[in-house]
């Protein structure tokens, strides 16, 4: 029988580290400088490592008998000290973490379902790690083994706190939008044009860009736009916007590229949206590198899928079609998007620096 770690236990253990008044908060330096360099390595790697650290050190914080190797409890029979990392990190962690204001670097709901985590059947049972991410996994690692070992939950609470302490400093803050920016329609399209251009951001300001058009358009309890490169996704597009008739689970999927796309990239998203029930697809080509396609071949060949397919190469004409079928006038639905994008550009986890971006690019417009 495994070990059950219990959240409430670990719930008070989080908050007493995370809330000690102001001065009379004490923690290692030492562990204080290792969870920096692990933050530090983990900028150009994998983010989840930080959150899976966070996670070790609250198990032990909260029952020093945890087996900080055995996260598994189904692939570690006879071992009572094995616990649940994943259960322990979505149920307790993820959550009050940003309930408290610290990043665990990642902010999905379910952080170690991400590899190298989910494939893992015990943390050093040498699951191949991505050649990027290596340094930053044996680092972390090192750390794990130093926790392990230590002797009451006392010592892993000082630890806890130093990472927590750390990465409260890594905690994204967006500038606040005022929603009062006016702009008109030509104007949207020239700053989502250098928004787009400057930094792409691993996709994340174009498919930001579409998801806050479509939430103009149909409101945003319809619109769904997953985490980039979330291997958890089951969307068929970037933006998704769900169907109003019982029994369809899609209306239209959309594909979001900032860098050229081929007729076969096309093709394989359009059989993912049939595979997902997504009978309408579009995809947005962004990038001023787009090669031409033969769109009428691509229609033809969607047609006899029973799909509907549609290209908006560039941003004009997807632009200025969402801003017709909004409810309100264009001028209205143009400045109602300049919001809806900005909540969309934290919400997939564009820097602080970019959401500031586009909060300059629309001021500047709008003067």
């Amino acid at each position: 029988m495994a070990l059950n770690i219990d959240k409430d236990d670990a719930r008070r253990v989080l908050r007493d580290e995370a809330e000690a008044p102001e001065g009379t908060t004490r923690f290692d330096l030492a562990w204080r400088e290792k969870v920096v360099k692990l933050s530090e390595l983990c900028k150009v790697s994998s983010q989840t490592h930080i959150a899976f650290l966070g996670t070790a050190m609250l198990a032990k914080a909260t029952n020093r008998s945890a087996d900080l190797f055995a996260i598994k409890p189904t692939h570690a029979i006879g071992n009572p000290n094995a616990y649940s990392a994943r259960t322990l990190c979505h149920g307790v962690l993820v959550p009050l973490s940003a309930e408290l204001g610290f990043s665990i670097g990642v902010t999905g709901r379910e952080p170690l379902n991400n590899q190298p985590y989910f494939r893992m059947t015990r943390l050093d049972d040498g699951t191949p790690i991505h050649s990027g991410s290596q340094e930053a996994f044996d680092f972390m690692l090192g750390l794990v083994r130093e926790i392990q070992v230590l002797p009451n939950e006392r010592l892993a609470r000082k630890a806890l706190r130093a990472f927590i302490a750390v990465r409260r400093g890594y905690q994204p803050s967006y500038a606040q939008n005022d929603g009062e920016a006016q702009v008109t329609p030509d104007v949207l399209v020239a700053c989502i044009e250098e928004f787009v251009n400057e930094n792409s951001e691993g996709g994340r300001r174009a498919q930001a860009v579409v998801a806050g058009l479509m939430d103009v358009v149909v409101g945003e309890s319809r619109v769904e736009s997953g985490r980039i490169n979330d291997p958890s996704r089951n969307n068929p597009g970037d933006v998704c916007v769900r169907s109003v008739t019982e029994g369809v689970p899609w209306e239209k999927a959309i594909e979001v590229r900032d860098k050229p796309v081929s007729a076969s990239d096309i093709q394989l998203f359009c059989r993912k949206c049939i595979q997902m029930g997504a009978r309408d697809a579009a995809v947005v080509a962004v990038s001023d590198q787009q090669t031409l396609i033969d769109r009428d071949a691509l229609a033809r060949w969607a047609n006899t899928l029973g799909l509907g397919l549609t290209l908006f190469i560039g941003w004009d004409t997807f632009v200025e079609q969402a801003l017709f079928w909004a409810a309100e006038a264009k001028p209205v639905a143009a400045s109602l998007a300049v919001s809806s994008i900005h909540q969309r550009l934290v919400a997939v986890e564009v820097s602080a620096e970019g959401a500031a971006r586009w909060q300059s690019l629309i001021g500047s417009a709008g003067n």
